[in-house]
């Protein structure tokens, strides 16, 4: 590595930054797809029908059990020759983060609300609430902050396995790290950068927003921030 050979890769900061605009796509699309299918196979997983939850059983261990690249490759190539159906490189990419990330956040959120001790539920149903009501405002909110930190190390793994889709031709930042490398011939470089951008430009700023809202939902500072409501309050009335 020289620091001629950075200048030349940085010359092409214009297809760097297209690929990083796709980049962000397909981890946007395949963390909102992502959680939408790990939702449903939460309800299929917690849903009182045997069937209902060894489908989701099955799913969830075929996906975990199978890699990321060959899921990939198999969704790509051969799925279309068994249905029919065939995908555009950004479809089957998505299509395939969203897949195997769902499996991960399915059981993180089952494993989230199950967290949650039975008696505050029932406490609930006997103050005369509805069960939605019940799940909606004393489960829910506090199975939502034990599923961050870990439906966040979900997410950032999202952004770094994105980089895979360019197997299949995805023109996003790791394509355009080989194109730009076999065109400077700096591909040592052309990496180094793109690993730069991925750790600065994406994940760090992901684990900080993950960070900061789960700084927000827990108990501690909420117990703070009502602590701190009750004392305004008071210092006004002795006002």
């Amino acid at each position: 590595m020289s620091i001629n050979g950075f200048i030349l890769v940085l010359e092409q900061w214009q297809f760097m930054a297209e690929g990083l605009k796709l980049t962000l796509l397909v981890a946007l699309l395949s963390i909102v797809f992502g959680s939408v299918f790990g939702l449903i196979v939460v309800l299929m997983r917690l849903a009182p029908f045997r069937i209902v939850d060894w489908t989701a059983r099955v799913f969830i261990d075929f996906i975990r059990s199978t890699p990321l690249l060959v899921l990939l490759l198999w969704i790509f190539f051969a799925l279309p020759i068994l249905t029919g159906l065939s995908f555009t490189p950004l479809v089957a990419g998505v299509l395939t983060l969203s897949l195997h990330s769902a499996a991960f956040l399915g059981e993180i959120f089952r494993a989230g609300i199950l967290s949650i001790e039975r008696g505050q539920r029932h406490a609930a149903l006997s103050l005369g609430m509805r069960p939605s009501q019940a799940f909606r405002r004393v489960v829910l909110p506090q199975a939502v902050g034990r599923m961050l930190p870990p439906t966040g190390n979900i997410f950032i793994g999202l952004i770094k396995d994105s980089a895979l889709v360019s197997i299949v031709g995805v023109v996003e930042l790791t394509w355009q790290a080989q194109v730009i490398g076999g065109y400077t011939l700096r591909e040592l470089e052309a990496f180094t950068v793109v690993a730069f951008f991925y750790v600065v430009l994406l994940v760090i700023p992901l684990s900080l927003v993950v960070n900061y809202v789960n700084r927000r939902m827990s108990p501690e500072y909420v117990k703070g921030r009502s602590l701190l409501g009750r004392l305004s309050t008071l210092r006004g009335k002795l006002r």
